[in-house]
């Protein structure tokens, strides 16, 4: 297994993870209940 993605470093605490078609990452956040999508690779 490989991270690809540690939310601490944004700021975000991951509850759940899902990979859309296009390849980004919709994050939801347990903390705020916030939803992110994110781009990869991350750099």
């Amino acid at each position: 297994m490989e991270t690809v993605f540690d939310g601490s470093k944004l700021g975000i605490e991951p509850y759940d993870v899902e990979v859309t078609q296009g390849g980004e990452l919709l994050v939801m956040d347990s903390t705020n209940s916030n939803i992110y999508q994110i781009a990869l690779p991350l750099s």
